[in-house]
């Protein structure tokens, strides 16, 4: 693979966490992420250091291997890494034989908190925050339990440079006016839930 300067890498860092989330694997889930999808042919340590841009080369056996976790077409590290897009495959069947013992276990769907706390994770850094900065701040908040209090999502807001309505839209909540949202131009004043909860 040719040489690309580190700030490709964390590029590609970056693009993972995203696709990782993607897949449905949330924050802290690379240890699941890993077994799941690797099937123990990358260890965390090796995906961390993928998504934290940590190194500027890797083996080709080891980009390949991440390429087909990430469900990227082969070629997809070389292009986000090129300043482009990854391709991703579409879903196909597996044609894998499973020991006659398993029992096929569906992947847990994230809590909306669980979301929230991945994207945050993701945005956090692509605003340059450091790793004890975000976990710091993810705990504080409580997260991954789902915020249910304005000064949450305000703070969440500051933190990420999102809008209100983008954090709402990732709480679930689509018709703001059913939760009795009121929403001016300058900000939130009022943010009543249906059980009732004001700044």
């Amino acid at each position: 693979m040719d040489t690309f300067p580190p700030e490709a890498w964390r590029r590609l860092g970056l693009a993972l966490e995203r696709r990782r989330a993607e897949l449905g694997y949330g924050f802290r889930q690379r240890g699941r992420f890993t077994h799941e999808q690797g099937g123990g042919k990358l260890s965390i340590k090796t995906i961390s250091r993928l998504e934290k841009g940590e190194r500027d080369s890797y083996p080709e056996s080891t980009v390949a291997t991440a390429e087909a976790m990430y469900r990227w077409a082969s070629g997809s590290f070389a292009s986000v890494l090129g300043g482009g897009e990854p391709d991703p495959l579409v879903s196909a069947p597996v044609h894998e034989r499973a020991p006659a013992a398993t029992v096929a276990v569906e992947p847990a769907v994230p809590t909306p908190g669980e979301r929230i706390a991945s994207w945050i994770y993701v945005r956090m850094r692509q605003l340059g925050y450091g790793e004890d900065a975000i976990h710091e701040f993810i705990a504080a908040e409580g997260l991954p339990r789902e915020p249910t209090m304005v000064s949450s999502v305000r703070r969440i807001a500051e933190a990420t440079g999102a809008s209100l309505a983008e954090i709402l839209a990732l709480l679930g909540v689509e018709d703001i006016n059913a939760r009795r949202t009121v929403i001016p131009a300058s900000g939130i004043e009022n943010l009543q839930a249906d059980g009732g909860v004001r700044s």
